[in-house]
C-alpha cells in the first residue's frame, strides 16, 4: 500500500511503500544539492502520512528497485551524477535562497527520522551511495551493509559541504578523523567491513542475503512491543557520550536541540555561496 503523496515522493527520488507495520522508502538514483528540498518534503511527509500501525521505517539505499519505472531510472541519471553536476542546474544561474532552504528541509526530516522514538528506522545499504545515500543511512538508527556496499561522500570535490547534511552525525559515528579522511582525501570509501569494525554497520551480509537479514532484523524489532521499542531508543539517544559533538554535550545539558546554532547549515551556505560565486566569475570571464 502506498502512502498519501506516493506519487509526489517518487517524483522526488523517493518511493514509499507501507505493509501493515513497516513502511520502505527507496532512494532512487544518487541525488545532488537541487534535490535536497524536494527529497526532503518528501522524507518529512512519508513520516507524517504514515499511519499510527507503522513502527519501523526500512531505508533502501541502492541495489534494484522491483517496482520503479525504467523511466525513473532514467531520470536518475548515470552513478557519479552527482559529483560531476553538483548543482543540477548551471551553477552560475542556481538560486542561493532555495539551495539553503532545500537543505534547511532536508536536514529536518532526517532529524526528525534521527529523534522520532515511536519509529524505528533501519537503513538497507546495498552498494557504495554518495552523500545523500550517506546521509540517510547515517541517519537511521540500525544499518545493515552488504558486503560490497559501502559509503563515499563526494560533494567536497565540487566545492560544497559533503555528505548531504550528516557530516556531524558522520563524524559521532565514525570517529573525526575517519570522517575527515572519507570526505576530504579522495581516498577509499568506507566499505562494509570497515563500518561494521566502526560500529556504524550492525549487520554485515553478502547482497544475496540483504533482503533475509532486513527482514530477520525487522521481525526481531517487531517482537518487542511499541512502547518497549520507544522507551529504549529514546533513552539511548540521550545516552551518547558527552563530549562527542557540541550538540549533543549541549542537549544533554537540557538545551533545546531547535535552539542551538546551526554550524553546519551555516557553513553549507558559506560553501554555496563560495561555489557561486565562483562559478559566475568564470561565466562573466
Amino acid at each position: 500500500m502506498a502512502v498519501p503523496a506516493a506519487a509526489d515522493s517518487a517524483a522526488a527520488g523517493l518511493r514509499v511503500e507501507v505493509v501493515g507495520p513497516v513502511a520502505t522508502i527507496r532512494l532512487s538514483g544518487s541525488g545532488d544539492p537541487g534535490s535536497l528540498g524536494s527529497l526532503g518534503s518528501a522524507l518529512d511527509d512519508a513520516q507524517r502520512n504514515m499511519g499510527g500501525d507503522v513502527r519501523v521505517a526500512v531505508l533502501r539505499v541502492g541495489g534494484p528497485d522491483p517496482s520503479a519505472a525504467d523511466a525513473a531510472d532514467a531520470a536518475a541519471g548515470p552513478p557519479g551524477a552527482a559529483m560531476n553536476t553538483p548543482i543540477a542546474s548551471s551553477p552560475a544561474r542556481a538560486d542561493p535562497a532555495s539551495l539553503i532552504g532545500g537543505y534547511r528541509v532536508w536536514r529536518e526530516a532526517l532529524e526528525r527520522l534521527t529523534m522520532r522514538a515511536d519509529l524505528i528506522s533501519v537503513a538497507a545499504v546495498a552498494e557504495v551511495t554518495e552523500d545523500v545515500g550517506t546521509a540517510l543511512a547515517v541517519a537511521c538508527d540500525l544499518r545493515i551493509f552488504a558486503a560490497d556496499a559501502g559509503l563515499n561522500p563526494v560533494w567536497a570535490r565540487c566545492g560544497l559541504l559533503p555528505a548531504a547534511g550528516a557530516l556531524t552525525r558522520l563524524a559521532e559515528l565514525v570517529g573525526w578523523s575517519r570522517a575527515f579522511d572519507l570526505c576530504l582525501t579522495g581516498g577509499q570509501p568506507l566499505g562494509a567491513a570497515e563500518a561494521a569494525r566502526l560500529g556504524l554497520a550492525q549487520r554485515l551480509v553478502p547482497r544475496l542475503r540483504l533482503d533475509d537479514e532486513v527482514d530477520s532484523v525487522v521481525a526481531g524489532l517487531l517482537a518487542a512491543s511499541r512502547a518497549v521499542t520507544a522507551e529504549v531508543k529514546a533513552l539511548l539517544r540521550g545516552a551518547r557520550p558527552a563530549g562527542r559533538s557540541a550538540v549533543s554535550t549541549r542537549a544533554m545539558a537540557g538545551a533545546d536541540h531547535r535552539d542551538l546554532p546551526d554550524a553546519e547549515g551555516e557553513a553549507w551556505a558559506r560553501t554555496l555561496f563560495d561555489l557561486l560565486d565562483a562559478s559566475r566569475g568564470i561565466a562573466a570571464g
